[in-house]
């Protein structure tokens, strides 16, 4: 259990760092594999941090655990599909105009 905790705020930490550009250094490329890795950790930590929840309400409720557990496992997969790529609206702006997604930034012509 704390395992999964510690996981999931490591890489929440990670993503949300990665999500606002506070913290650039993971970039190396910006097309292919390892271009969103950045932004697949804060999925990654979503679904250790579901997936952690599942464990601790599997005692409580059955039902609640398979759900939790499905989301968890939903979160992995978008965490997976993104060390790869990640569709356009789970970018944030400042990477887009970084890989010249977006010519002109929203507001700016």
């Amino acid at each position: 259990m704390s395992a999964g905790f510690v996981g999931a705020v490591i890489f929440l930490a990670w993503g949300v760092l990665s999500y606002t550009g506070t913290w650039k250094g993971w970039i190396r490329v910006r097309r292919g594999y390892g271009s969103t890795i950045g932004f697949a950790s804060l999925w990654l930590g979503l679904s250790f941090a579901v997936a952690t929840g599942a464990f601790l309400m599997e005692p409580l409720s059955r039902p609640s655990f398979f759900v939790l557990s499905g989301l968890a496992a939903g979160l992995l997969i978008v965490a997976i599909v993104g060390f790869f790529w990640l569709p356009r609206f789970l970018l944030p702006e400042w990477f887009r105009v970084l890989r010249e997604d977006d010519v002109h930034p929203r507001g700016h012509a």
